[in-house]
């Protein structure tokens, strides 16, 4: 199949739904892009292998939840940016070398992710953090030269200038807002590595774009031109979709108390009426003991009588105690 044909092939329901329980990037992608990553999601699958490490197989989510991700970056761009782009593995582990352990390592063919942090990353979608973003970005920052140096262009490029200067620029300015103690977009790994600036920045362009785009106009607007992407309206329709869900939940909450209160109200209602019927039979109850016991000092009715009329009194109190209405 050609990639024009893979560009043109979309997701199964299966899969989409995949997508949705796990990636709130996915979620947040307008319909339009939605459509176009499927396609791109074919062509990274058709060209890139899966293997995995600790696991007995690669699976259907593994697959599609990082495709989805990984693509994500390229929505702009093409898929000509992981043209050199050949494997991912999956490690059930995390990932260890000399340095320490790591959620994932990348170079321009090979990307190696932890799982569990692929999918908490997916999930939480605004915690700055999603390791399939940072370490594809690595991807695309070797692409054009094979070095990890946080300018995803090539030397000769009109925009390189413009890439070394914010870098020049903006890097200082992170390094001083963490060590003075004050919080910053982008994460303080930035900071651990000349190569770690981009990826890190791709994380909060992604998650924080609101933030990012208040605090840091510049590196915003120099990502959004790369990418050729403005995530912010995303995050603009997400905040309102979760506005009118909350008022949604809110409403049908206030209705479920407002319905409790009706049946609370309503079953103390009937409890009031049970025992008002239940006083009237005890009032008819000893109405007729009364006239019973004047008939019999009259001498009107004889002892016979209240033979019978004791086993009767005594059955209809017994009756309008227990009478539920």
């Amino acid at each position: 199949m050609t990639r024009e044909e893979l560009l043109k092939q979309q997701l199964t329901d299966e899969q989409r739904k995949i997508l949705s329980d796990c990636s709130a990037l996915y979620n947040r992608l307008p319909s339009d892009l939605k459509t176009k990553l499927e396609g791109l999601m074919h062509v990274f699958l058709h060209k890139v292998a899966f293997e995995v490490k600790g696991f007995d197989e690669v699976t259907e989510e593994m697959r599609i939840c990082v495709a989805a991700e990984a693509c994500v970056l390229i929505l702009g761009r093409g898929y000509e940016s992981y043209f050199k782009l050949k494997r991912v593995k999956i490690w059930k582990e995390l990932l260890k070398n000399e340095r320490g352990e790591f959620a994932g390592w990348a170079g321009r063919r090979n990307v190696s992710l932890h799982w569990d942090s692929v999918l908490y990353g997916m999930k939480q979608g605004n915690d700055n953090r999603n390791i399939i973003l940072h370490e594809f970005a690595h991807v695309l920052d070797q692409a054009d030269d094979s070095q990890a140096q946080s300018i995803p262009v090539h030397e000769d490029s009109v925009d390189r200038a413009k890439w070394e200067e914010v870098i020049a620029r903006e890097y200082p300015r992170i390094k001083a807002a963490y060590k003075a103690g004050r919080a910053h977009v982008i994460d303080e790994y930035a900071l651990s590595d000349e190569a770690e600036f981009f990826s890190c920045a791709t994380e909060s362009f992604f998650e924080c774009p609101k933030e990012l785009k208040k605090h840091n106009s510049e590196i915003y607007d120099i990502l959004a031109d790369y990418y050729g992407l403005d995530p912010l309206p995303w995050s603009i329709a997400e905040e309102k979709r979760i506005e009118v869900e909350e008022k949604r939940i809110e409403a049908e909450e206030k209705r479920i108390e407002a319905e409790e209160k009706r049946r609370i109200k309503q079953k103390a209602q009937e409890l009031e009426k049970r025992k008002f019927i239940r006083l009237i039979w005890m009032g008819v109850s000893v109405i007729l003991m009364a006239v019973a016991m004047f008939l019999r000092v009259f001498e009107i009715v004889s002892d016979d009588f209240f033979i019978y009329f004791f086993p009767v009194w005594f059955l209809l109190i017994i009756w309008s105690q227990t009478k539920k209405s």
